[in-house]
């Protein structure tokens, strides 16, 4: 068993439990201690599961209290108040050749941290899996913007919404996104995609500094058609994608700076129908418990939460 935890991202964790998984046989890796400052803006944020090189579990789940407990930030960050409802997430589950390709995703952020795969680990782990005959496509992407410098998942998600012909669905957490994105969300829409957006409200987020830098950006989405709701029920910490009913992305990415410039990332993107229409009534499901922005809504805010949100948007590469 290795495991990989972001230091900054664990701060809440007791060091027992890490130092219990070492005693009894786990290895495991910290990437960016809290005391390696120079590395507190970039963190390792994919959420990856692989067993025996034959299933794994990527999306945005984490492992934490929350998705049992409710939120348990403090009010500091949180815009939402703390509660007892589960955070609503979503994972996909792998089965077969390409779920070796999420573990040599986990294996160049093992090595990265100096960790080894023993010589039987290589043989057992890394052996060539037969492909099926008949079954759905699955890609894995990674996304290393400290190791390797690349912006494969940014490059992914606009090239399937330049490609939309009907209809995007995307479910978001963390929605400020960057120029290119905006860009290609509004270019969309425009030409005749149905382009809806679910992410966090005030009265769901657990950032508080997320939302108001979102809707900085709003005014300029709304007018090009794009739709826009946010949730009212517990934390959305989801990140998906649903294009034309037919091609879906489920994975650890937000539509952010921080996802494009600073974290590590990664996801499956799948042309299984089944999964499609799991995605699709998922977002159904979320969009009743969610209010639409408008134009009008926005002209409401108050001088302060204007001011708000031209000053987080500033910090919108970090956000």
């Amino acid at each position: 068993v290795k495991v990989i935890y972001d230091g900054f991202g664990s701060l809440r964790t007791d060091d027992k439990l890490f130092t219990y998984m070492k005693k009894h046989g786990v290895q495991v890796r910290e990437y960016g201690r809290p005391v390696e400052f120079w590395d507190w803006n970039d963190r390792w944020h994919e959420k990856i599961m692989v067993t025996d090189s034959s299933r794994a579990i990527v999306g945005g789940m984490n492992i934490a209290d929350e998705y049992a407990k409710g939120s348990s930030l403090e009010s500091l960050l949180a815009l939402a108040k703390r509660g007892s409802e589960a955070w609503r997430d979503t994972d996909l589950l792998v089965e077969g050749p390409s779920a070796q390709l999420a573990l040599q995703g986990f294996a160049s952020n093992w090595r990265d941290l100096c960790g080894e795969f023993s010589a039987d680990e290589t043989r057992r782990l890394f052996a060539e899996c037969p492909r099926y005959d008949e079954n759905a496509s699955v890609r894995f992407v990674q996304h290393r913007p400290e190791e390797d410098g690349d912006d494969n998942t940014s490059r992914l998600l606009i090239h399937a919404l330049n490609t939309a012909t009907e209809s995007v669905l995307l479910e978001n957490a963390y929605f400020v996104p960057p120029k290119g994105l905006r860009e290609a969300l509004m270019n969309a829409a425009r030409r005749g995609v149905k382009v809806q957006i679910l992410t966090n409200g005030k009265e769901s987020s657990d950032m508080r500094m997320v939302t108001p830098a979102g809707r900085f950006h709003y005014d300029d989405l709304l007018a090009a058609g794009v739709e826009i709701y946010e949730y009212k029920g517990s934390t959305l910490h989801a990140k998906t994608a649903l294009f034309d009913d037919k091609y879906s992305i489920v994975g650890s990415m937000n539509l952010n700076g921080r996802s494009k410039y600073r974290d590590s990332e990664s996801l499956f993107a799948t042309n299984d129908a089944g999964n499609a229409l799991a995605l699709k009534q998922r977002f159904s499901e979320g969009i009743a418990s969610a209010s639409q922005v408008t134009i009008s809504s926005l002209e409401n805010d108050s001088f302060r939460q204007q001011l708000a949100q031209g000053f987080w948007r500033i910090f919108g590469r970090n956000l």
